[in-house]
C-alpha cells in the first residue's frame, strides 16, 4: 500500500501498483476532491467498487485517508 502527501492529509493507496489508479487519485485530488465521499463518487466513474474511507482515531491530529480500488484492500501483484 503506498501513501501519498496532500495538503497536510495522507492518502493511502491499494493496489499502490496500478498506475491509473494512483494518477486517477491524484488528479482527483488536484482537481478538487477534499472530502472522501466526492473523491470516491468521482473515483467510481472508472473503478465502479471504489471505497474511500477516512481514518478516525482519537486524538489523531493527522488526516488519513485509505483508498481502495476495489473496494477493499487486495495484495500488489
Amino acid at each position: 500500500m503506498s501513501s501519498d502527501e496532500w495538503m497536510g492529509a495522507t492518502l493511502f493507496l491499494n493496489p499502490a501498483d496500478d498506475a491509473n489508479f494512483v494518477r486517477r487519485v491524484n488528479d482527483l485530488v488536484a482537481a478538487g476532491a477534499d472530502e472522501p465521499s466526492q473523491l470516491e463518487d468521482r473515483l467510481r466513474a472508472w473503478y465502479p467498487d471504489a471505497v474511500v474511507r477516512a481514518r478516525d482515531l482519537a486524538n489523531e491530529q493527522s488526516v488519513v485517508w485509505y483508498v481502495y480500488r476495489d473496494g477493499h484492500w487486495i495484495s500488489s501483484a
